[in-house]
C-alpha cells in the first residue's frame, strides 16, 4: 500500500511539474566578462519598460530567468548597463541568448525560437539603420546612400513582414521609428497594404491580441485618409475597373479561373474568406439564400478560401454548391495587396462582361446591389 502511495505522489508531483512548465517560459544563457554587473530582464511591450527580474551575474556569467507565460505575444529585452538585447515571447518556450560584456547588444546569438531569431535580425539590421542615419543627419555620412540604407532595410523587412503576417515580430517590425519617424507610414499607399495585409493576418490569427486592434486601426486610418484625398466613396461602382484575373483549384483538383466564370455568366459574386474563422457558418447560410435567389438569374459566386487547415476547407466546401477554391498561400497571398482587402470577409460584384468591379459594404448592401443587377 506504501509503495502504491508513493508511486502516486510521484506521478501527481510529474504531472504538477509538467504543468507548469507548459505555462511558463525560460531565458537563460551566459554573458562572459561580465563578473559582478547586473543583468536585468525588462518587459518593453508597453510605453515604459518594465524590470520582471535581475540577477548579478558571477565569474561564469550564467543566468537564468523563468516566468509564467503571458496570455499575449510579449516583447522583452535582457539589459546589462545602457546595452540591451530584444526578445519575443509568445508560448512556452526555453530560450538561450549568448553574449558578453563588450558588444553586449551587436555579438550576442540566440536559439530556441524562431521568432527572437527574427527579431535579432530586424533589430540588429535597425540599430544599423539608425546609425546611418544619424551620420548623415549630423553631416558625417551620404544623404543619398542613407536613403539607400532605409529602402533596403524596408524591403527586407517588408519580406519578413508578409513571410509571417501574424507574427508579433511583425507588428514589432510595422512599429518601428528612426528619429522618431516610421519606418512604415499608414498614409504611404505602399506601405499601408503591408500594414493591412498584417492586420488582415492578425484578426484571423490573433483577434484578442491588443496589437491586432492597433494594426487595424492604423490599416483603416490609411484607408480613409486615401480615399479622402482622391475624393472616392468606398465602393468603386462608378467606375469602369476590371478585375485582376484568379486562377485556383477546387475540391477535385480541376482548375478554376476567375476569367472563365466571368465569361460564363451574367454576374460573378467574388468573395474570400476563411471557414475556420467564427462568421463563416452564418455569412455562407446568407451566401445560400442569395445564391438560390439569383443563380437561375446568371449569379455565380467564386468563392476563395485563406484558411490554413485543409480539411476544414475540404468539409465546408464539399457542401457549397457554388465554385470554391482555396489559396494555399493563405493570409501570405499577393490577393491581400491586390483585391485590398482589409478584413474579411471580403467580396466583390463583377459584371458587365468583367469591366464593372463593385464592392458592397456589407451583406446588406450586397443584397441591395444584386437587386439592382438582376431584378
Amino acid at each position: 500500500m506504501k509503495r502504491i502511495l508513493y508511486v502516486a505522489a510521484v506521478a501527481i508531483a510529474t504531472l504538477i511539474t509538467a504543468c507548469n512548465q507548459a505555462t511558463q517560459f525560460t531565458i537563460d544563457g551566459t554573458i562572459a566578462n561580465a563578473d559582478s554587473t547586473t543583468l536585468y530582464l525588462e518587459n518593453i511591450t508597453g510605453t515604459t519598460p518594465v524590470v520582471v527580474d535581475s540577477i548579478q551575474l558571477d565569474a561564469k556569467g550564467n543566468y537564468k530567468f523563468t516566468h509564467a507565460v503571458p496570455e499575449h505575444a510579449q516583447f522583452y529585452r535582457l539589459r546589462l548597463g545602457n546595452q540591451s538585447i530584444n526578445l519575443v515571447v509568445d508560448s512556452a518556450s526555453h530560450i538561450t541568448c549568448n553574449s558578453q560584456l563588450q558588444a553586449f547588444a551587436t555579438n550576442y546569438t540566440v536559439a530556441g525560437s524562431e521568432e527572437c531569431v527574427a527579431m535579432r535580425e530586424v533589430a540588429l539590421g535597425g540599430g544599423r539603420l539608425k546609425n546611418i542615419v544619424n551620420q548623415a543627419m549630423s553631416g558625417e555620412g551620404n544623404r543619398a546612400a542613407a536613403l539607400d540604407s532605409i529602402a533596403a532595410y524596408k524591403s527586407r523587412m517588408s519580406e519578413l513582414v508578409l513571410q509571417a503576417p501574424a507574427s508579433a515580430v511583425t507588428y514589432y517590425i510595422l512599429m518601428q521609428r528612426v528619429n522618431g519617424l516610421p519606418i512604415f507610414d499608414t498614409y504611404d499607399y505602399a506601405d499601408n497594404r503591408i500594414i493591412a495585409a498584417a492586420a488582415t493576418a492578425h484578426e484571423m490569427y490573433a483577434p484578442e491580441a491588443p496589437r491586432t486592434e492597433v494594426l487595424r486601426t492604423l490599416a483603416l486610418q490609411g484607408m480613409a485618409a486615401r480615399r479622402e484625398a482622391q475624393k472616392e466613396a468606398v465602393e468603386i461602382e462608378a467606375s469602369e475597373v476590371s478585375y485582376i484575373d484568379i486562377t485556383l483549384y477546387d475540391l477535385t483538383g480541376n482548375e478554376q479561373k476567375l476569367s472563365d466564370i466571368v465569361a460564363q455568366n451574367r454576374v460573378v459574386l467574388l468573395d474570400f474568406t476563411a471557414y475556420a474563422l467564427d462568421y463563416s457558418p452564418a455569412y455562407n447560410i446568407e451566401l445560400n439564400n442569395i445564391y438560390e435567389q439569383y443563380s437561375k438569374r446568371g449569379l455565380q459566386i467564386y468563392q476563395v478560401s485563406f484558411d490554413t487547415e485543409l480539411n476544414r476547407w475540404q468539409t465546408v466546401a464539399d457542401n457549397l454548391p457554388w465554385v470554391c477554391v482555396h489559396e494555399t498561400d493563405n493570409v501570405q497571398s499577393t490577393l491581400i495587396t491586390l483585391y485590398d482587402i482589409q478584413s474579411l470577409p471580403s467580396c466583390f460584384v463583377i459584371t458587365n462582361n468583367g469591366t464593372q468591379l463593385i464592392r458592397p459594404e456589407s451583406v446588406a448592401d450586397l443584397k441591395k446591389k444584386l437587386a439592382q443587377i438582376l431584378g
